[in-house]
Order: structure tokens, then C-alpha cells, then sequence
């Protein structure tokens, strides 16, 4: 505290000699400037300065006597005058804004570069001015100064981050000049700025803590801002995680309990496709299709098809209900979670997936909406064709299709009680899409 000072107005000096990475070598002058003379940059990217924060600062500049280092300012006249051009040259919308924040002030008011945070902890202090070094050669890289400091001392949100990065690039930057002069890797920033594809309302959520995976899941798994906010809307008002509100988006919950019974009219939903029963093969048909239809004709679970106006039996209807949700995660991509992934994949590596399993992936992928793999009719000539196609986001995919139906075989099978693997199959399902297991499900899971 500088002395002589009394009364609830006070001056705050520098407690020590101190050097930002920003500082130019030939910047060394230190002048306490007036605090009504610093004025915030138009470009800072925090758009959110948290009351704790901001006491915390204030509590650290009484306890030193000062702050521990000076701001940076520039001048208005030179800083509009550079920032004027600039912008008419890259972003002509943004000039208004410019104006309105800058355009009336004194000619001998300063803008503040580096330290915003620790102008308002000083006016918290009761100080009436702030030391500060005029380093004009800074004003071209205003957008970018604030993000090194920021990110240093109180870390910006996610979409403030974006939003600076964003600017960056708006300006003429490369995601590498970016990276270089932030110290962040490109896939963070190319990460962060993809948050600004979101919803207004989804963005405000990020700022107030909502968690980047959960928001970044809303963004890969629904390809519209209208979904998003749809699925953001859910997870607000039922406390659902992204991907439930995701799969609730695409699809609707499956029901609890099975539906009234089918009319007469009513299409019953086609069989999977081991269980569905071979036919003998017309004398016109492709051998190496007959080869592949017969072999494995005879299984262990004869198909039992339903015929229209009977009604599924309780296993039938569980089943044709647990397939719609297998297609549906399919649908949603492989889960973001590794480890999520190994646990479902692992059964069906030691299971070393039959034939059939894989002729009931081979379905699903193919019968998707937006189909998923090769253009190949026959199961094992698409499988091959995903494995020679050293492409390992749809490898992955298909994987987990096979992993899906090889669990699907199991929990089908009627000669068998569930155990384990089971369970792990209906809470993946449910996990993944919110699928909720029928009374018969229930009781054969022992209730649980």
C-alpha cells in the first residue's frame, strides 16, 4: 500500500518485479494509470468473471500490498485505429461492435490487454489506480493475449475458450499459429471450436458446467442443433445422461411391459435372421449363395415364426424388442468409452461369434436407415470387405454389432437360465439407449 494513503480509497504498487511470456523486451516502464481509464478488450474472450474468483484476487492484492504483476494496456487512438482497418478487411459485421464498446472513449484512455481480473480485484480493494506497461506492438494480437493468461490464472469455460480460438482463426490465424502462441494441441482447439456448432441454449449449459463429453456426445450423435436441444431438454428435465437423451431422440423408449395384443392386420416384426427358416434353393440361384444358405441349416434353435393374429410369446416379443434396441445403438456410433466398449466386445471374442451371430449383424448393419459397411449382400463377403478395408472406426462398429448379436444369441436361447453376461447385455442396453427390460425379462434376471 503506497503511503500516506487513508480513507477507503487506496493504491496498490507492485509488490515485485515480475515477466510475462508476453512481455517485449523493451517494454520495461511501469506507470500507474487510473483505474476509470482502463477499459476492457473488446476481443477478451471471458465472457463470465465469477464473484468468488474475483474476491480471491482481491484478498491476495491486500495481503501482498499489490499486485504480484503489471497489466497491459494500449492506447485507444492506436488500438481502434489498427483494429478499424483489421477488421474492415476480414470481418466488416464486427466494426459496430467495435464502435460502440470503443469508439466514444478519450483518445488518452487505455485498453487493457493482459489483466482484466486484476482490475476489478483492485477496484474490490479499494485502489484508485493500477501499474501498468503501454505496449502498443501488442495490439495485433489482442484476440489472442487474453487466451495464455486466462487459461494460466482462472481458467476460462469451454465456449469462452472456443470463442477465442475462434476469433484467432477469424483473423487470419492457423490452428497451428494458434497452438504455437497458446501453448494447447490443435485437437483441443479444433475440439473447443466445434462446441460452437451447438445450440445457444446447449452453450450456455457448457458455461454453467456441463461436462464436454456429455456435450460433446449431443454433437456426434445427433447430426441437427434442433436435436441437440431436443436431447438437451430431456437431459435437463429427466436428469438423463447424453447418450440416453440421444437414444431418446432417435428412437423412443421401448415399452415397459409388452403391448396389447395384434389385430389380424397388424404386420408382425420380421424374425431375426437366425431365426428365421431356410428354404430350398431355386435351381436358378447363385451356387456360392446356396453354399452359404445351406451351410448351418441346421441349428440348434429351430426358428418359431409367428403367424399374423398370434400373439409373441412373452421370449419372442422380449427378444424382437431387445433387437430394436441393438439396432438402435448401432445406429449411435461405438460408445466414446473405450473400456465400455472392451466389456461388450470381449464375450463375443471368447465366444469366437457363430455364424449366425454374424448373419444377425450382417442384418442390422445393412437394414440401417443410413446403411452401415460395404454394399455386400452376403455376410461373409461383407465381413471380409471390412477387414481389408484397414478402416478401424467401422471395423470397431462392426465389431460391436457382432459383439451385440452374439449376446442377443445367448440371451434368445430358451434351453438356458441368464446369468452374468445377461445382465450385462440388458444393462448395456439400457445404459446405451434407455431400453427398459419387460416383466418377463425381469423375472428371468431373478428380479433384478
Amino acid at each position: 500500500m503506497a503511503a500516506g494513503a487513508s480513507g477507503p480509497t487506496m493504491t496498490f504498487g507492485r509488490k515485485k518485479k515480475t515477466r510475462s511470456i508476453w512481455d517485449d523486451p523493451d517494454a520495461t516502464e511501469v506507470i500507474d494509470i487510473p483505474l476509470e481509464q482502463l477499459h476492457p478488450n473488446p476481443f477478451n474472450p471471458r465472457l463470465v468473471f465469477r464473484d468468488e474468483d474475483i474476491d480471491d484476487l482481491t484478498e491476495s492484492i491486500k495481503a501482498e500490498g499489490g499486485v504480484l504483476q503489471d497489466l497491459s494496456v494500449a492506447e485507444v487512438e492506436p488500438f481502434l485505429e489498427y483494429w478499424r482497418a483489421r477488421l474492415a478487411e476480414t470481418q466488416p459485421e464486427s466494426l459496430d461492435e467495435l464502435e460502440e464498446k470503443l469508439g466514444s472513449l478519450p483518445a488518452g484512455d487505455y485498453v487493457i490487454l493482459i489483466g482484466h481480473n486484476r482490475k476489478l480485484a483492485l477496484e474490490r480493494a479499494g485502489a484508485d489506480s493500477a501499474p501498468c506497461k503501454v505496449t502498443n506492438s501488442k495490439i495485433p494480437r489482442a484476440r489472442l493475449l487474453g487466451l495464455p493468461e486466462n487459461m494460466r490464472r482462472i481458467p476460462l469455460n469451454p465456449i469462452e475458450e472456443a470463442l477465442g480460438f475462434q476469433g484467432a482463426l477469424n483473423d487470419g490465424m492457423r490452428q497451428a499459429e494458434v497452438a504455437a502462441q497458446t501453448g494447447c494441441k490443435q485437437p483441443h482447439i479444433s475440439r473447443r471450436i466445434k462446441l460452437l456448432k451447438l445450440p445457444a441454449e446447449v452453450q450456455k449449459a457448457v458455461m454453467d458446467g456441463l461436462a464436454v463429453s456429455e456435450a460433446e456426445i449431443l454433437l456426434d450423435r445427433l447430426p441437427t442443433p434442433e436435436l441437440q436441444l431436443q436431447a438437451w431438454l430431456v437431459m435437463k428435465e429427466e436428469g438423463l445422461k447424453a447418450a440416453f437423451a440421444a437414444a431418446r431422440v432417435v428412437s423412443p423408449p421401448a415399452p415397459a411391459t409388452p403391448t396389447a395384443k395384434p389385430t389380424t392386420q397388424s404386420k408382425p416384426a420380421p424374425p431375426l435372421p437366425h431365426q428365421q427358416k431356410r428354404s430350398t434353393p431355386a435351381a436358378d440361384a447363385d451356387p456360392e449363395e446356396t453354399e452359404h444358405v445351406n451351410e448351418g441349416e441346421a441349428s440348434d434353435q429351430p426358428a418359431e415364426q409367428t403367424s399374423p393374429g398370434t400373439q409373441p410369446s412373452p421370449n419372442e416379443e422380449a427378444a424382437q424388442l431387445r433387437a430394436q434396441a441393438c439396432r438402435t445403438v448401432l445406429e449411435l456410433g461405438v460408445p466414446s468409452n473405450p473400456r465400455e466398449t472392451l466389456r461388450l466386445l470381449a464375450p463375443a471374442l471368447l465366444a469366437a461369434s457363430n455364424k449366425n451371430a454374424r448373419e444377425t449383424a450382417h442384418e442390422w448393419l445393412r437394414s440401417a436407415a443410413n446403411p452401415i459397411g460395404p454394399d455386400a449382400a452376403r455376410p461373409e463377403r461383407y465381413f471380409a470387405e471390412v477387414s481389408a478395408s484397414g478402416d478401424a472406426k467401422l471395423t470397431a462398429h462392426v465389431a460391436l454389432a457382432v459383439a451385440l448379436a452374439t449376446a442377443e444369441q445367448r440371451a434368445a436361447d430358451d434351453s438356458r437360465p441368464w446369468d452374468a453376461q445377461d445382465r450385462d447385455y440388458l444393462a448395456h442396453l439400457k445404459s446405451a439407449v434407455n431400453y427398459q427390460p419387460t416383466d418377463w425379462e425381469l423375472n428371468r434376471l431373478g428380479g433384478k
